[in-house]
């Protein structure tokens, strides 16, 4: 199983360029294996390694027996622990949420508040037969494509070690190694579904082939695969297709019908950074081949056809105003969205040399040696990904803007400078790693807003 983590990792370069892990560790035989093996291969991958434990405080003294363990595991390791309490039975009535939600909600969370920079990385000890239940839940629930592909092995700053181990094997590892563990007396109780399935339904379904749990994943993993590539064509489709604030009706119909609901699924997402049902789709679709009428996919969220244009609207919101791409030139000023941009080129030293230059003009300064022809000033496009400054890490512009909290609703409003999908200046946030000025000149931008009367 040593063998199996340590080119799971490696296949799916989940430590490149970390620094340090911190195990989600609930105490129980996953976690305490996956703590055992990080721990080992801390000298291997020269990685700090660091444990979480979320107290939901859903079994009682179980609960407070589950936080003295783990933090008893780690004293004698030399861990560090970071651990936090929870109340999940009150907080799942306020949010009307059942307890298994909100129990997924506010361990993420907590894990998401741990990871202050892009060297840090929380591994989760979800398993082989993890996916499998998770596979066919999503499955009992009428999923599609992405509901096959099951649990991935990274997503953002979660990574999960052990996906390709089955909880017998991690079991056998636990009892080879000696490493001691608590057990979830909830995993016992079949009122939950994850439970009913582990304890029902996959022991009726091993009854017929007793490999299912490696079928399902590799249903799974074929899956991720043609998820993949659909997903890359939906995205070239949608470049093709899109247009301010909206997509091209006439361009749309020139797609196979197959690729029309993914592009749909892409747009949503891009303008307004949701993930839209079954349902509301096939709605957008019917209003496409109508040439007319409009959706509501939230209470405020409107797809409307206007003519050839399907158009995504938030309520009670200015249209945005379309900016036609233009070339970066020293001397060039302009109007846009009640703001004047202006661009120059700079040659005194002391922009670069000067540590008291004011922050905000060296953070839209861009090296000249990086501009070219092919740079242009734009709204931001999908597949943009941007350097923050001072931060080892590349990003999307959603995810950025994400982190941010910058509205979804200003998103499309904001200007970007970029080589084709690499964006080396984004407004309201600076220049990136990649255009950061180390010569004797640079090209700066200037925005200011414009008074009512012009």
């Amino acid at each position: 199983m040593f063998n199996k983590v340590e080119k799971t990792i490696s296949d799916h370069k989940m430590l490149e360029g970390k620094s340090h892990v911190i195990v989600a560790l609930s105490g129980g035989a996953d976690s305490m294996s996956l703590l055992h093996c990080m721990a080992v291969f801390s000298d291997v991958f020269g990685i700090k390694v660091s444990a979480a434990h979320l107290n939901h405080n859903l079994r009682g003294e179980e609960s407070q027996r589950d936080f003295e363990f783990v933090s008893n595991v780690c004293e004698k390791m030399g861990i560090e622990l970071f651990a936090k309490s929870v109340d999940i039975g009150k907080i799942s009535a306020e949010k009307k949420i059942g307890l298994e939600q909100c129990g997924r909600e506010e361990r993420y969370s907590f894990f998401s508040s741990l990871v202050r920079d892009c060297n840090t990385v929380v591994a989760t000890a979800h398993t082989a037969s993890d996916n499998a239940e998770t596979v066919l839940m999503n499955i009992t629930r009428g999923c599609g494509l992405e509901g096959l592909t099951g649990i991935p092995y990274v997503r953002g700053n979660i990574v999960r070690p052990l996906l390709d181990c089955s909880r017998g094997e991690i079991e056998r590892y636990c009892e080879i190694n000696q490493i001691p563990f608590v057990t979830d007396s909830s995993n016992l109780s079949t009122d939950y579904s994850r439970n009913k399935i582990r304890l029902s339904v996959i022991p009726e379904l091993q009854k017929i082939n007793p490999m299912v749990e490696n079928s399902i994943n590799r249903l799974s993993q074929i899956a991720s695969k043609d998820l993949s590539v659909i997903t890359e064509l939906g995205n070239v489709a949608f470049k093709k297709c899109r247009i301010q604030n909206g997509l091209s009706i006439s361009s749309l119909q020139l797609l196979d019908n197959n690729i029309v609901p993914f592009v749909i699924r892409i747009a949503i997402d891009h303008f307004w950074g949701i993930v839209p049902e079954k349902k509301h789709i096939e709605l957008v679709e019917k209003i496409i081949d109508d040439r007319r009428g409009a959706v509501d996919i939230k209470k405020n969220l409107t797809a409307k056809v206007t003519g050839d244009r399907l158009v995504f609207e938030k309520k009670n919101q200015m249209p945005i105003i379309s900016f036609e791409p233009r070339s970066v030139r020293s001397g060039d000023a302009f109007l846009f969205n009640n703001k004047k941009y202006s661009i120059s080129e700079k040659k005194d030293l002391y922009l670069t040399n000067n540590k008291k230059i004011n922050k905000n003009l060296l953070n839209n300064c861009i090296s000249c040696d990086i501009i070219s022809s092919d740079t242009l000033i734009r709204h931001r496009q999908s597949g943009d990904v941007f350097k923050p400054l001072g931060r080892n890490c590349t990003k999307t512009l959603k995810k950025l803007f994400t982190e941010l909290k910058i509205p979804v609703s200003q998103r499309d409003s904001l200007l970007v400078i970029a080589n084709g999908n690499n964006v080396l200046w984004v407004e309201s946030v600076g220049v990136s790693c990649d255009a950061v000025p180390k010569g004797d000149s640079c090209f700066t931008v200037d925005v200011k807003e414009m008074n009512n009367d012009g």
